[in-house]
């Protein structure tokens, strides 16, 4: 009885931050519920967050198992720890329904934080994750609010990111309270608490403060797609189509500013590609996806949210801070993340 209200939590969670497309963006971002004190439920890799419900979208796995990993391993070894901890993981797994899915490739560090785990890619919260001025601000916004937060400099997803977050956790002084925030550069933001209203209501504080320092009104702009083809869609997203239509827009921009990770797996691994999935035509100003919708959709997602954000942080003047060229590379050649697009193309047929 007890396993079924905390998965309704994960349900729950899931469609609040999943059906906010300024705070997800396709399969992005993910939730974990700590069952009890042995196992956790986690958003399963290539979901939407809004696909969740209490019979499919999620994986059991067994927390201790892997947060015993990461406070036991041996850095010193010569031994491709990334996949080690990926086969942890999926050992770590309760397999049910008949369905063998994956656990978030971030299920190590919901692992060691609280029993609530909010992981966004929120377009405010990227704002100051993606500049240069962005750790100062926070201190600036968030400074006298009843919750810590801490900053965690851009370190490629999943092992060293786990690694990371656990270290700064464990240096913090015996006498500070435990962060209930982090901001991940060029990634995006974790809230975590033991308390499911308190991480719902910090998630929403964050960015309110965020959109209330920089005097951000209005709603966000929404996604439209219309069908022109057999898995072709065409963009009608407004701000989109404005954005290629104005004197900013450079075929170069992507490459030129690679902002997070979920930018280069769906749009520059789709516009520059032998067979490019995105067909940018400037002297008509339209956009064309040839993909089935569920993939149209989530790449439209994203493109909205990173020219949001470019145009965010151009116009308060900030400084755009890009992920290096090894940082890039690593991303193109993360087998995680080619499992996450195959899972998102095998779904939407």
């Amino acid at each position: 009885m007890e396993r079924n209200k905390t998965l309704q939590e994960l349900v729950w969670l899931c469609q609040k931050i999943g059906r906010k497309i300024d705070y997800v963006q396709g399969g992005g971002g993910n939730i974990s519920v700590k069952l009890d004190s042995q196992y956790m439920a986690i958003k399963a890799s290539g979901f939407r967050l809004d696909q969740v419900t209490e019979e499919d979208g999620y994986v059991i796995v067994d927390y201790q198992k892997i947060k015993s990993f990461y406070e036991n391993v041996n850095l010193s070894q010569n031994k491709d720890y990334e996949k080690e901890s990926l086969e942890i993981a999926q050992k770590s797994s309760l397999s049910f329904s008949g369905k063998v899915l994956r656990p978030s490739v971030e299920v190590g560090f919901h692992s060691v934080l609280d029993r609530y785990v909010i992981h966004s890619h929120s377009v405010y919260a990227n704002i100051l994750a993606c500049s240069c001025e962005g750790r100062q601000l926070c201190y600036q916004i968030f400074k006298d609010k009843n919750f810590n937060f801490i900053w965690i400099p851009y370190i490629n997803p999943g092992f060293s990111l786990t690694i990371e977050i656990a270290n700064q956790l464990r240096s913090l002084p015996a006498e500070d309270k435990r962060p209930k925030v982090i901001f991940m550069e060029n990634h995006g933001l974790i809230v975590s608490s033991d308390n499911l209203k308190e991480v719902y209501e910090v998630h929403e504080r964050v960015n309110l403060l965020i959109k209330r320092w920089f005097k951000i009104r209005g709603r966000y702009p929404s996604c439209v797609l219309k069908q022109i083809g057999d898995n072709r869609y065409q963009s009608r997203t407004r701000f989109i189509l404005d954005f290629i239509k104005s004197e900013k827009f450079e075929f170069e921009l992507f490459e030129k500013y690679p902002l997070y990770p979920d930018q280069l797996v769906y749009i520059n691994s789709s516009l520059y590609a032998e067979n490019p999935k995105i067909e940018i035509d400037l002297q008509r100003g339209r956009v064309i996806y040839n993909a089935a919708y569920s993939e149209a959709l989530a790449t439209e997602e994203t493109l909205l949210a990173y020219l949001y954000v470019i145009t965010k942080i151009n116009k308060f003047s900030l400084t755009i801070k890009t992920m290096s060229q090894n940082e890039m590379e690593y991303i193109k050649n993360w087998e995680s993340e080619k499992y996450r697009k195959e899972l998102l193309k095998k779904m939407a047929k």
